[in-house]
């Protein structure tokens, strides 16, 4: 995925801007973002943000 992005856009890792529709959002209990993951996160991670909120 990384080879991929980096042929669109080389400077992918620091734009904001959302790359794939494969972006996670955690939400909170609130309704606020709680935090973003790019496609090629690990799911570890995902997981580890969403056990946190928890």
């Amino acid at each position: 995925m990384n080879k991929h992005l980096e042929k669109i856009d080389p400077d992918f890792r620091n734009n904001p801007d959302i790359k794939w529709n494969f972006t996670k959002f955690v939400i909170d209990r609130k309704g606020n973002v709680a935090a973003r993951f790019e496609p090629t996160a690990a799911m570890e991670d995902v997981e580890a943000c969403v056990k946190a909120l928890l």
